[in-house]
């Protein structure tokens, strides 16, 4: 092959038909097995199981075995493009008789997340909730439990790193509850964070979905920093995603609050809801919360309370406090020149969770 760039570019069409062409016949033979197959599927009533577990997608079976082998090679994309062909064609056999689409739907949200694609991953899981609703009673068939997803969040054939290079959420939601364990002397597993959400998939999804948001802008975060891409500049792209993956962090915590506190008048904002009512006469909460809290309004002023907090408050009141002030402030933040709080993000993060397990533990639900 010659050097030259006109060469060189020839050879990579060359190589991309091929690709392309290789893809093009696998959906084209996983189409005609899809075809061939749903016809002798049974109806699916989406409300009763009117069909067993393992049964309900076995028309799918060979379609399904055609497009995984991208998934497993990391080839993501195609991956992705494969299943969101099957879930569309799924969608016009069914104009005839309905079928579970659940295989397809967790399989196109597993792809889109190992993309990168973490909004459109976790919807797409949760269209695979909604699609096995019939068995929701089950928590072993929640596809948050499906062992394609548990291996993708644990990355256990990549030590626990993600294909982004760096610890995955469910890695990260371990190392929070492990230092909340170190504090406090107790002994709480990440399966009972998970089950306390069986009742909700759109809340469990939401803490899926922020850590997901905060993990990968988090190494995006560090790369642009190692390769001195902004060197001292304000990347506010970046830095705001960060910020939504945190506030999101923080909302998740506040629903689930809410999700208890039924009797706490719903208009009460998030301070008054943990200082008036589930924290009321804790020994810590005046002059760790109430008084530490400043209400900042501008960057430099979170900053300092964000950096008194860490170094100067102890727990339970330092995550609380962190959670009441973070979800305040990150409403109001434009441009977020806070170097504190992104040099201390990882130990941020730590405390938003310990701040959710703290109070699970105090209300003795889990």
């Amino acid at each position: 092959m010659s050097d030259s760039p006109e060469e060189c570019y020839k050879c990579g069409i060359m190589l991309a038909t091929h690709c392309n062409r290789a893809f093009q016949e696998a959906l084209k033979i996983g189409l005609t097995a899809l075809q061939q197959d749903v016809q002798t599927a049974d109806k699916y009533d989406h409300d009763k199981p009117n069909i067993e577990y393992g049964k309900k997608n076995e028309y799918f079976n060979r379609a399904n075995n055609i497009g995984m082998p991208f998934l497993q090679t990391n080839l993501t994309g195609l991956s992705k493009m494969y299943f969101w062909h099957m879930l569309n064609s799924i969608k016009e056999y069914e104009k005839n008789k309905p079928l579970n689409k659940g295989m397809a739907c967790g399989n196109l949200g597993v792809s889109a997340l190992a993309e990168g694609d973490f909004d459109g991953g976790i919807a797409y899981l949760l269209w695979a909730c909604k699609e096995d609703r019939a068995f929701s009673g089950d928590p072993t068939k929640n596809i948050f439990s499906n062992e394609l997803y548990v291996q993708f969040s644990r990355a256990q054939k990549r030590g626990g790193m993600s294909q982004f290079g760096a610890p995955t959420t469910w890695v990260m939601l371990e190392n929070a509850i492990n230092d909340y364990n170190t504090t406090f002397g107790d002994g709480v597993k990440l399966d009972s964070i998970f089950k306390e959400l069986e009742v909700s998939p759109e809340h469990r999804s939401l803490l899926e979905g922020s850590l997901w948001v905060i993990h990968r802008n988090l190494v995006l975060l560090r790369e642009e920093n190692a390769r001195g891409i902004y060197k001292d500049e304000n990347n506010i792209y970046t830095r705001l995603r960060l910020f939504d993956g945190i506030a999101s962090l923080c909302r998740f915590v506040e629903l689930r609050m809410r999700y208890y506190e039924k009797a706490i008048p719903p208009k009460t904002t998030l301070g008054p809801l943990l200082t008036d009512h589930i924290f009321k006469g804790q020994v810590w909460l005046k002059p760790d919360v109430i008084d530490k809290n400043k209400g900042p309004q501008t960057p430099s002023d979170f900053d300092v309370l964000v950096q008194d907090a860490l170094n100067n408050v102890k727990r339970p009141g330092r995550a609380i406090l962190l959670l009441l002030v973070i979800r305040n402030y990150s409403v109001h933040v434009c441009d977020p020149t806070t170097p504190i709080f992104f040099s201390e993000l990882e130990k941020i993060v730590n405390e938003i969770i310990v701040a959710y397990v703290y109070y699970l533990k105090f209300r003795r639900i889990i």
